[in-house]
């Protein structure tokens, strides 16, 4: 945790109730989390899983069922929580008359921002979302990718503390993709807290410090990126065998999966007595270990192998 807690949840819960039947719908269920100042988090979730509800229920658009939110210490309901907050909603439609100048100009008004100060960031903005010379083209003729822009340039008119964004990344093409990845990590730079949504695992892995996997309604894992790509995944080592001993061998006789490259061995150990194995090894002269480290996964294969282990 980088700082204070920004976003706190605590027991969060949301039931809805759907037809004449009144059937239930556990959108959120009993949910748990910290986020910190200065925070990257991604909230990751397949289709229907509850992010969009759970975003709901931190911006008060919603009111849980049970449990509470909290942004910078306050009770989510209360609109002076909300104040230092930028948000970007999922598939965001605007008035598609006015211009991207005209969006922002109006944005910034309903925040009570003097016209000066409203025009400096507005120009700004347009610069930072890569939206220069388009700012008096109406909404009307954006692609999706310009209105996912113009879309996080009037979430961040109020000079926010927190940005909340809900699936920003989702059909945008690749180029469009790695723009925003590079905008979110600049958010982080300006000491921004940046919660997201999404269900794009590649991207999420290369700009969050921290990830929540949300299932049905359920937070399955919650914690710092780098933890969840290398708990439990064993280790990897170099050696380089000495004269006349055969690693080979040793790694069949050990049940050790391992590579031959440049006269070295890509060896993986399941756990912390093999590595005393290897340990010994050296020690006894037989072979050099030139490197050890966690084997870390991707983060696709974390969330597979958590939705898994939730399915049995």
């Amino acid at each position: 945790m980088s700082g204070a807690v920004v976003i706190r949840a605590e027991a969060l819960t949301k039931h809805y109730f759907l037809g004449v039947r009144r059937r239930r719908v556990e959108a959120v269920n009993d949910l748990n989390l910290n986020v910190g100042a200065g925070e990257i988090f991604a909230f990751l979730g397949l289709n229907g899983a509850g992010k969009t509800t759970t975003i709901k229920l931190l911006l008060d658009h919603a009111r849980p069922t049970n449990g509470r939110a909290m942004l910078f210490g306050m009770d989510a309901r209360k609109p002076a929580a909300r104040r230092k907050v930028g948000y970007l909603p999922d598939l965001p439609h605007f008035y598609q008359f006015l211009t991207a100048r005209e969006l922002l100009n109006y944005t910034g008004r309903l925040f009570g921002i003097g016209s000066a100060t409203r025009e400096q960031r507005r120009e700004k903005l347009l610069h930072q979302v890569g939206l220069d010379g388009r700012g008096n083209e109406p909404l009307g003729g954006f692609s999706r990718g310009m209105l996912q822009r113009i879309g996080l340039a009037q979430a961040l008119m109020n000079d926010p503390e927190l940005v909340i964004l809900d699936e920003p990344l989702g059909g945008l093409d690749p180029m469009g993709r790695v723009d925003l990845r590079n905008i979110i990590a600049r958010l982080k730079g300006e000491g921004r807290t940046v919660f997201f949504s999404s269900h794009l695992l590649d991207d999420a892995q290369r700009i969050a410090d921290q990830v929540g996997i949300i299932h049905q309604g359920r937070l399955l894992a919650c914690g710092a990126l780098q933890e969840l790509l290398t708990r439990k995944t064993g280790w990897e080592a170099e050696i380089a065998p000495l004269e006349g001993f055969d690693i080979a061998a040793l790694c069949r006789v050990r049940g050790w999966t391992w590579e031959k490259a440049d006269g070295t061995y890509r060896v993986t150990l399941p756990d912390e007595v093999e590595v005393r194995e290897l340990h010994r090894l050296a020690g006894e002269g037989q072979a050099v270990v030139q490197s050890l480290g966690r084997r870390q996964i991707s983060l696709e294969e974390a969330f597979v192998e958590e939705l898994e282990r939730w399915e049995r």
